[in-house]
Order: C-alpha cells, then structure tokens, then sequence
C-alpha cells in the first residue's frame, strides 16, 4: 500500500509538471500573466484581453491551484513564481527554455518507441529551434561568465575568439566585463550572425568585437593571434573526427600559453547533481541530442580531455559551473615553449 502511494504520488508530480509546462507558456504568450501585475477578475481580463470567458476562467482556477498565480476575493494576481518569469534577467532566457521543451524536446521524445525500433530520426536546425536554443543557453551566462574567471589566463586574455557564437550574448558579456578586450565571433546560421552582430550593438561592444559569418573550418583568421577561444555549449553539433578537426584548428590561432575553454553540459554522477535534479536534466539532454541523425551526445569528460591532449594542448583541466559539475568548463592550453 505505501508503495503504491509513493509510486501514485510519483505519477501525479509528472502529469502536473506536463500541465503546468502548458499553462505557463499560456500564460505568458497569451499575456494574461502580464495583465495580473495588477489584480483582476476573470470577466475584467476576458475584456481586457479579448479571451473566452469560459476558458479563461478555467484557466485562472488551474493556474491557481497550481500555485502560479494568487486568488484573494474574486481577484487574481501574480504569484511571486510567475513575477520572476516575468521580471528576471533571465526572463526571455526562461521563455525560450519552455518554448523548447514544448515545441522540440517533448515531440521528439514522444517519438522514443518508434526511434527505438530503427525509425528514422528527425534532423535539428530550423531557425526557431536554433534561435530558441541560443536565447535559452543565456538561463546560465551570468554564472558561466564568473566559471570563465576561474580558467588560466582567461583575465589577462585581449584577444577573444568565439566558436559557434550564436546570437553573440557569450561574447558581448565577455567584452562588457573586460573593456580593453577585443573579440571575434564566427557563426555558421545567418541569421544567428545577423542578431549576434546586433547584440554587440545593444552591448556597446561592436567597436571591439566582430561577427564573421561562415564556417570556422574555412574562414579567414590570422594564425596565432588569440588568448582565449570559446567553444559554449555546441560540442554537440560535431562528432568525433570533426572535434578532433576543430580542435587542431583552435589550437593552431592561439597564442603561447592561449587557451580554449569549452562549456559544455556532461552526465555527471554524484550526489550534489542527483540530489539537484542536474544529472537527470544533463542525462535527458543527451537523450534528446542522440535522437537527432546531425546531432552527437554529450561528450565524456576524460575523453574529452583525452582528444585534448592528443592536437597538443599543454595542459587540461575543468572548471565546474554549476555544483556537482553537470555544466562545466573543460579548458586546455598551449605550452610556454610554442609560438
């Protein structure tokens, strides 16, 4: 009977997440969350909003029973949860990261029983699913920044290039935080060049930074003229020999003692990241990843140190992002002796 309870309790906490994953992204898109900054009735929003009275009102209930929002004499309003979704640094962050779980994650995942008997497995790339991806990576850029400070020789590094930049915000940051700095981006997807070029904008940065937009194998860069390059959270897009390929060529634009962190997400076991939730979210990251026929799974962390060493980095070592390691650094250096 206990089990049974346990077990009960366990299959609730998941059909409630899989609803409350809806009625956030409800919320928000359909901007009701928005409107109950300020307290209001169902029949004062359906006015406002232009929203079925009926739905909305069962809306607000489920929202209010799951604790998003806050229900006090026929009003409603925004619970402090919902305020943060709102408000944060981290908001558009935050909306693209549910955006992604609905719209990619959860589809390809239903597809498990199909792909696990040999069905054919989707390709990633549309330009939402990669612009969504790059806006949710910013959820953690304030804590990788400060990670960053940890690798050697990344505070004295003036000479930045970034591998796979996205929309730029890794870059842009790094710029901001670090004012006699000058840096380079290379973006493979057009329009991700595009936005990166005016993110640098926004940033002030763009007098000190440069977007290229091309593949980083064949575009045009002075050999050894950087201090750090940058590979964050992208390690995915590219198997085995491709890694080895791309490696040998980031090496090859480093300066003496230049170094290259690479921030990537690693199924890390331990009971900081089990007790966190950190090694479930890293080991289903893989999971969706490997589903994909362009993608490649999360890479191993000796392994990856391994590949390191072997185009002939210097030295390697890890830096943790979050507790328990499951979004980390792994850098490598160039020897003194070199250039």
């Amino acid at each position: 009977m206990l089990e049974d309870l346990r077990h009960s309790h366990r299959l609730s906490a998941l059909l409630r997440s899989a609803t409350e994953l809806a009625l956030v992204r409800a919320g928000l898109h359909a901007e009701v969350f928005e409107a109950l900054r300020e307290p209001a009735s169902a029949a004062e929003l359906s006015e406002r909003l232009h929203l079925d009275i009926d739905l909305l009102a069962a809306f607000l209930r489920a929202a209010q029973a799951l604790g998003l929002l806050q229900h006090d004499g026929g009003r409603y309003r925004a619970g402090s949860y919902v305020c943060w979704l709102l408000d944060s640094q981290v908001s558009d962050a935050a909306e693209a990261a549910l955006d992604q779980t609905a719209l990619s994650v959860l589809p390809v995942l239903s597809r498990l029983p199909a792909l696990l008997r040999g069905g054919e497995r989707p390709e990633w790339g549309s330009a939402a699913q990669t612009a969504r991806a790059a806006r949710a990576a910013r959820l953690t850029g304030a804590r990788a920044l400060r990670a960053l400070d940890k690798v050697p020789g990344v505070t004295q590094a003036r000479r930045i290039l970034d591998v796979g930049c996205g929309i730029g915000a890794d870059l842009a940051a790094f710029l901001t935080t670090y004012r006699d700095a000058q840096g380079v981006g290379v973006e493979l997807d057009p329009e991700l060049a595009r936005q990166a070029g005016e993110t640098l904008r926004r940033a002030g940065v763009h007098r000190r930074g440069e977007i290229l937009h091309g593949d980083f194998m064949s575009v045009e860069l002075e050999h050894g003229s950087f201090d750090l390059a940058l590979l964050n959270n992208n390690l995915h897009y590219f198997g085995g020999a491709d890694r080895l390929g791309i490696f040998q060529r980031i090496r090859a634009h480093l300066r003496r003692l230049g170094v290259l962190a690479v921030q990537t997400p690693i199924v890390a076991e331990g009971w900081i990241s089990r007790a966190s939730g950190l090694e479930a979210q890293a080991a289903s990251l893989d999971l969706f990843l490997r589903a994909h026929r362009n993608l490649n799974g999360l890479p191993d962390a000796r392994a990856l140190r391994a590949m390191l060493c072997e185009v002939g980095f210097a030295e390697v070592g890890e830096v943790p992002i979050v507790p328990g390691g499951s979004l980390r650094y792994v850098w490598a250096r160039v020897g003194e002796e070199e250039r």
